[in-house]
């Protein structure tokens, strides 16, 4: 009997010190798991307030590629399908660089068009605008002749590691497209 006791006794010790250590392992390995993520999605909305109607704002933005006409930043646009769905345009930015876009939806009756921004190579960073992803979309509602542009998107920045330079950070990404928002919506506003 006293032998039987001991068995359990060790059996019991043993399970005890084997959880014990999952217990340990699992608490030093929560730290790095954390710290091995990569960048966190950001978002960024912005809107205006424009007088005047909704129709005639959407004349203004409703085409694929006539960002180059409303928006101070964008240079040239070029699109291979125009307002059609799975249109790809081509921007060039004041600065010279070249951003592939996709439209997903162009809805004009409800005045919104959706677009992406197509996977840049392995380690570009693009000039002015470091985010490596970018969902976007651009929606005018109106109310008593009043309307309000919103434009919203959503992205990762380009740089891939925990420590990015400052240039790099999630926050200096966060300015430039609230830049490039703000910009291009207080450009529509100006025309409109």
């Amino acid at each position: 009997l006293k032998k039987y006791k001991i068995c359990i006794f060790v059996q019991w010790r043993w399970q005890t010190m084997k959880y014990s250590q999952v217990i340990l392992i699992s608490i030093l390995l929560i730290p790095s798991l954390v710290l091995a993520h990569g960048p966190s999605r950001q978002k960024v909305t912005q809107e205006i307030e424009v007088n005047a109607s909704a129709e005639s704002i959407w004349k203004i933005v409703g085409e694929f590629c006539s960002i180059q006409d409303w928006h101070p930043g964008i240079k040239s646009c070029t699109a291979d399908n125009g307002t059609t769905v799975k249109s790809v345009r081509t921007i060039e930015l004041e600065n010279g660089e070249k951003i592939n876009e996709v439209l997903y939806k162009h809805d004009k009756d409800n005045k919104r068009i959706q677009y992406g921004m197509q996977e840049l190579e392995e380690g570009r960073v693009i000039d002015g605008l470091p985010i490596a992803t970018h969902g976007s979309t651009i929606t005018i509602t109106e109310s008593n002749g009043i309307s309000k542009v919103q434009w919203k998107g959503a992205f990762y920045r380009s740089f891939p590691g925990q420590q990015p330079p400052p240039e790099l950070t999630d926050e200096a990404c966060i300015k430039a497209v609230t830049n490039l928002y703000k910009t291009g919506l207080e450009n529509i506003k100006k025309i409109a």
